[in-house]
């Protein structure tokens, strides 16, 4: 089997991770999206340019406080006026456009360089031979990170149980502690086989698939779409680096000579004694503690297929990108004048699919070109032929809602 006959073996997982964030976005947001639909169908005037309102998701959470962009930045937000169809008037206060763009600029480069410090923080502990302090840092991360978006996830669909199938779910002690246990379970099954099971690929690619089917749309979520964008392109200029010249490299590089090393090592076979059984299953019993050989940090966060590896960062942001995509489509499709129940929907998950497959053909063409060279950065290309699409797309919808409606929807 040549090469390119085994690009579909990486396709697969990467398909699976973008098909199944789609559902987790859209009964998450599910309450924005009929917020949506509802405000558009009763608002008939704006004093704003742009039909629609920005902010519109509930759960997006700011990391550049909206103050700091309020004092320093001019016409940063707007006081817009919402007329309904019985003429009553309603004022909102939102981001502009610039404030929105430059907010997500701000917010991309704070988190681009909080990823910088942690990769340089991380690779020094991986030449300082720390490497049992690694695995306790990405168990904390991966534990915690899996567990919040899963209660996030259950916190929300209630929305979803109300308003699509009329089940109304009450808080109260028993739902939390419901929401805390599944949490805190499935945190526990990822961090268990993506990092104390590493070495094991059987176990750990399907925790890692499940890891970033929670995350990916999770940032979705919470994220405001303009720094969305700004991010995976940031994120996208740093790992070309990172994987090309820079700190991916070296510990690509340091990690396949040590298992090179051990691979070239040769083994020595004893008798085993009596006390032998009892021996093994003391160490089994500290095996979470221990650094197995050949296990390191590259372990923790590559999916290994039979062909290929891919790193766990890609499997988010190209979940992140297309999910993103998804909640633009279904938030903004309903402002358009040519919007019809379902039918936009309908639109907004075609064009979905379109941006899922150009991330794949992203995808193809890396894997190309690592028959030419063994470490290639797997977001760049794949993240630009996403962006592409979705902006096309976006431009699209936009354009014929100018040509036969005269307006445009609030981009943001």
């Amino acid at each position: 089997m040549t090469m390119r006959d085994r690009r579909w073996t990486m396709y697969a997982p990467v398909v699976l991770v973008l098909f199944m964030s789609v559902p987790l976005v859209f009964t998450t947001l599910y309450g924005d999206f009929q917020r949506a639909r509802t405000l558009a169908g009763d608002v008939v005037g704006s004093s704003s340019f742009f039909k629609g309102i920005s902010d519109d998701k509930t759960t997006t959470v700011s990391i550049v406080p909206d103050v700091f962009i309020d004092r320093t930045i001019p016409d940063a937000r707007e006081n817009v006026t919402l007329t309904n169809q019985t003429g009553g008037q309603q004022e909102v206060n939102q981001s502009t456009p610039k404030g929105a763009i430059l907010k997500g600029i701000l917010n991309a480069l704070v988190m681009v360089g909080i990823a910088i410090i942690s990769a340089f923080g991380l690779f020094f502990l991986f030449k300082r031979r720390r490497k049992l302090t690694l695995k306790m840092i990405f168990a904390g991360a991966i534990w915690m990170c899996s567990s919040l978006s899963l209660f996030l996830y259950i916190y929300m669909f209630r929305d979803f149980l109300k308003g699509a199938l009329g089940i109304q779910v009450t808080l109260g002690a028993h739902f939390y502690i419901f929401a805390l246990v599944a949490g805190f379970s499935a945190g526990t099954y990822i961090v268990l086989n993506m990092v104390f099971r590493s070495l094991e690929p059987r176990r750990k690619n399907p925790a890692l698939i499940a890891f970033t089917i929670l995350l990916g749309p999770f940032l979705a979520v919470v994220l405001p779409i303009s720094f969305v964008i700004f991010l995976l392109i940031g994120v996208s200029l740093w790992d070309l680096w990172a994987a090309k010249r820079g700190v991916i490299k070296d510990i690509v590089t340091e990690s396949e000579k040590e298992r090179s090393a051990l691979a070239n090592k040769p083994s020595h076979r004893t008798e085993r004694s009596p006390s032998a059984p009892a021996v093994v299953k003391k160490r089994r019993a500290k095996g979470l503690l221990r650094v197995d050989k050949g296990e390191d940090i590259t372990s923790y966060g590559l999916y290994e297929g039979k062909h290929y590896s891919l790193g766990i960062g890609d499997f988010i942001f190209f979940s992140l990108l297309s999910s993103t995509a998804f909640t633009w489509f279904m938030l903004k499709m309903p402002w358009m004048g040519y919007y019809q129940f379902l039918w936009g929907e309908l639109i907004a998950l075609l064009f979905t699919v379109l941006v899922a497959c150009a991330i794949i053909l992203g995808l193809k063409q890396t894997l190309s070109y690592l028959e030419k060279d063994s470490i290639m950065p797997g977001l760049p290309l794949s993240v630009l032929w996403g962006l592409i699409a979705f902006l096309a797309c976006a431009l699209l919808v936009q354009a014929m809602n100018l040509i036969f409606y005269g307006s445009m929807v609030n981009p943001f």
